[in-house]
């Protein structure tokens, strides 16, 4: 079930908002529990046989956690723990890298591993880590039993349980102990805003540019040359359909835990506004990034072990970043671009300093910055390393300014503008949490005051006025939604 499908709109989320409701002025638990029985459901409706996983994961992490907490002051907590993560993992290899794995082995070792084809339930990703996360902090002392129900609920909380953001017990579980105090009708006006207001980005923006970036890429897929004009088009109309769509996504998940007085973290602050690799990490997958940090480069010993074991630490983390969001070389060759950006950022800091420069020395990095992760996303989003090279042999001009090839959707002057239109956005519109600060519609405050002062939502006849007119703008495309892009992961 789509977040932008007529079926989720007008009727999945008016039962739940409408039963919601009416059982947490009954009972905050029943609320909460049909809330969980809720989100499953929605899970379960792509396909009820492949819910499974996510239900067994949910039964055996809670388990574990609890175990974990009943051995903390004994010797067997460290192996209860190295089992309840090896399990979680063995999951998510099972469902999602044994194939290429297999593969890659088949390949270089002539070996002839058979696994059978599956479908990669929904969001394994993400429930995979939050539990992972959960079990670790246990360990740590950090979690006490948050009871199966409120469990089941911080796992499976239908606006993140497919694409995130990755949330974290501390945030979620003191959310679900009592019913908050704001009234309900707050909560529903600012989350509905929210949540127009990224139905409409990827309605409006993100969807129309796909034309401009499927040909190009099946063309380069299909060994055929492409020229400067598409190959760059191509790259640079998949690096607004992503940031459009992920944004999108990011803003409809808050807003719609938002409508329930229910605040997620925030993901997603406008990563292409970034100078360095560095800050970019820091705004764009904002959740993932936090993960990997936490629970993998500060296992890892961070930089507490010298500048080159931060450098290698980096590296690693980057690559399995790579992997997480796909079996497949070109999600690796992507994480290990990001890996080498970020070492040349720190190296470079250590040399020239932490100084940010005129204005031509800030233009230049956002330039170069945008330039590198541009070029990563091609391998991102190619069918094949090959692919991919092809797509960067293209952009470097290697087959001319124009191939011609038809299977590429004509590059016109309509395309072009589109594209540099939407960069332009990305780069001087205000994002959805300046224009929402004034309602905190996540839990990270990051918005900048100092700016867009006068744009900023309010519950006014104004806003409903234009919000009215984006709902109703965003209705005519609902007919054939898409999926959002972070769905695959």
């Amino acid at each position: 079930m789509l977040f932008n499908s007529p079926l989720f709109l007008f009727v999945f989320l008016p039962i739940c908002l409408v039963g919601f409701r009416l059982l947490a002025r009954l009972s905050w638990s029943g609320a909460l529990a049909f809330l969980t029985v809720a989100s499953v459901v929605f899970y379960a409706w792509w396909d009820p046989i492949h819910s499974w996983p996510m239900v067994l994961s949910i039964c055996a992490n809670y388990a574990f956690g609890l175990a974990l907490i009943r051995l903390r002051d004994g010797g067997w907590g460290g192996p209860v723990l190295i089992l309840g993560v090896g399990l979680n993992l063995a999951l998510l290899g099972w469902f999602k890298y044994a194939g290429f794995f297999a593969t890659t082995l088949n390949q270089l070792a002539g070996f002839e591993f058979e696994v059978a084809s599956s479908l990669i339930p929904l969001g394994i990703s993400f429930f995979t880590f939050t539990q992972i996360a959960y079990l670790v902090d246990v360990r740590r002392r950090e979690a006490s039993e948050p009871g199966m129900v409120n469990y089941a609920l911080f796992v499976t909380f239908f606006p993140h349980l497919i694409a995130g953001p990755i949330i974290h017990h501390k945030e979620m579980m003191p959310q679900f102990g009592s019913r908050k105090r704001a009234s309900f009708n707050e909560d529903l006006a600012a989350g509905s805003a929210m949540f127009i207001i990224g139905l409409g980005k990827k309605l409006l923006l993100a969807d129309p540019v796909v034309k401009y970036v499927t040909g190009a890429f099946t063309t380069s897929a299909l060994g055929e040359p492409l020229g400067m004009i598409e190959a760059w088009q191509a790259a640079l109309a998949y690096t607004v359909q992503i940031y459009f769509d992920f944004s999108a996504y990011s803003d409809m998940a808050l807003g719609l835990a938002r409508m329930f007085g229910i605040d997620l973290p925030v993901n997603f602050n406008s990563p292409y506004k970034s100078r360095n690799i560095i800050e970019f990490w820091r705004r764009w997958h904002m959740t993932l990034s936090r993960f990997l940090r936490d629970y993998l480069y500060f296992s890892l010993g961070g930089n507490r072990r010298g500048p080159w074991r931060r450098q290698i630490n980096l590296m690693l983390v980057m690559l399995i970043g790579g992997l997480w969001h796909g079996a497949a070389w070109t999600f690796i060759i992507w994480g290990g671009l990001h890996g080498i950006y970020l070492v040349i950022n720190h190296l470079w800091r250590e040399w020239r300093g932490e100084g940010k420069g005129g204005a031509l020395a800030q233009t230049a990095s956002w330039a170069l910055t945008l330039l590198a992760v541009v070029v990563a996303w091609v391998f991102f989003r190619a069918h094949s390393l090959g692919a991919a090279l092809g797509m960067l042999a293209g952009m470097a001009g290697l087959h001319g300014l124009s191939s011609g090839s038809g299977g590429v959707a004509a590059t016109s002057w309509q395309g072009l503008a589109t594209v540099a239109g939407l960069l332009v956005i990305s780069l001087v519109a205000p994002n959805s949490q300046q224009i929402m600060r004034l309602c905190h519609p996540g839990l990270a405050k990051v918005a900048d005051p100092e700016h867009f002062g006068r744009l900023a939502w309010r519950p006014t006849p104004l806003w409903a006025v234009a919000l009215a007119v984006l709902t109703v703008i965003s209705v005519f495309s609902l007919w054939s939604p898409t999926e959002f892009l972070y769905y695959q992961f």
